[in-house]
């Protein structure tokens, strides 16, 4: 059986160095997904890595909103190679026209300190029914990841606790493995911005779109192991909104810290 996911997550060499293209994650003339984009753009520049080297963080600035029914090129710019770091930098375009820039770093790993915080409450995600994202989401392969969410606002602010995992077969390669934490991740990511206020994406109250988005990674992640993503708004103004995020796998372990800012602005 041919599983649509790992698909997602690749990109094939063109025919000039250092660029890519990527399979059309969608149906025509619906918006292509952010996380689709940017897990892409993060797959290209692992391409071009020499062997040993783990990611340490993406940065992806959206520009433009692109056909999720076309292919996408990624052209990679060797920014940096070091003994021990490398740079790159993705430029995303379909049709010519430019959609996505990200940097992206990697680093060999080496002995430090470690400390890391902990998740806010930690249940058995197999009791937690399965939720699927908050909303629609057409161009995502949703019989391939398993999504339990929470939302919880005992405190008096909103937190947003999200379990997922891929439930297709995935190969043991850490990079497609971080790569699938980018995409299903930014499934309505600024949604926290809206819960805030007592709205959110789903009832279109306002006009919403991932403008920027950072991942840092400190741990190796399985994507095909239960993960969970807290995430919250510390701010939001000027129409714009941001949400942090933590990522933690099943035992309670930090493994990558999130932060997006987004468009809030009101339909009327």
């Amino acid at each position: 059986m041919t599983h649509v996911l790992p698909r997602l997550l690749t990109v094939t060499p063109a025919e000039a160095a250092d660029t890519f293209v990527g399979a059309e994650n969608g149906p025509a003339d619906k918006r292509a997904y952010g996380g689709h984009l940017a897990a892409q753009a993060f797959a290209a520049a692992g391409q071009t890595l020499r062997p040993g080297l783990a990611p340490t963080s993406l940065h992806v600035q959206f520009l433009r909103g692109g056909d999720a029914g076309a292919p996408v090129h990624y052209e990679v710019q060797r920014v940096y190679d070091g003994r021990t770091t490398a740079s790159r930098r993705v430029l995303a375009r379909q049709d010519g026209r430019l959609l996505v820039t990200a940097t992206a770093s990697f680093v060999l790993p080496a002995a430090g300190p470690e400390h890391g915080e902990k998740p806010s409450a930690i249940e058995d995600p197999e009791s937690l029914p399965r939720t699927g994202p908050i909303g629609p989401a057409p161009s995502l392969p949703l019989n391939e990841i398993d999504i339990r969410s929470v939302d919880d606002r005992s405190t008096g602010n909103f937190r947003r606790r999200m379990w997922w995992r891929v439930t297709v077969p995935l190969p043991d390669d850490p990079m497609l493995h971080a790569c699938a934490a980018v995409y299903v991740t930014d499934i309505y990511g600024i949604d926290p911005v809206l819960q805030v206020h007592g709205h959110s994406m789903i009832d279109r109250s306002h006009h919403t779109a991932t403008t920027d988005s950072s991942v840092w990674f400190h741990r190796p992640i399985r994507a095909d192991r239960w993960n969970l993503l807290e995430s919250e708004s510390p701010a939001a103004a000027r129409g714009r909104g941001v949400m942090t995020g933590r990522l933690f796998d099943a035992d309670g372990t930090l493994t990558a810290t999130l932060v997006q800012e987004g468009l809030a602005v009101p339909r009327n």
